[in-house]
């Protein structure tokens, strides 16, 4: 487990548009895990659980931005994946060190791919 920042999940990449299912609303601080399904991110004080699985994902990205917030700096990592017809991106802030962040990002795009 890993502890980060969730930045939020934009429909079709538009920062404005934001998925808003249960455990995707609310944005804040929380511990980020993969295993065996996916990834999950619990946000500190809440009750859901954020899931995306495996099959889901179909990209990963690192940037500045997402979701209209500044990394502040930190690198944004960005999880492309399709659920209920919509093209969705979350993105999370795990770590300041950029090259962590892009391994993760690249372990994350294999894992997804097998």
């Amino acid at each position: 487990m890993k502890q980060g920042h969730y930045f939020g999940t934009e429909i079709d990449g538009k920062w404005w548009r934001r998925y808003r299912a249960p455990g995707f609303f609310a944005r804040g601080n929380g511990e980020f895990d993969l295993d065996v399904i996916g990834i999950h991110f619990k946000r500190k004080l809440a009750k859901e659980l954020l899931h995306i699985g495996w099959d889901e994902i179909t990209s990963t990205d690192v940037g500045k931005w997402h979701a209209g917030q500044w990394g502040g700096r930190r690198p944004v990592l960005k999880v492309s994946f399709h659920r209920d017809g919509l093209a969705l991106t979350a993105g999370f802030t795990l770590s300041t060190a950029w090259p962590e962040v892009e391994k993760l990002a690249t372990d994350i795009q294999s894992k997804a791919a097998s």
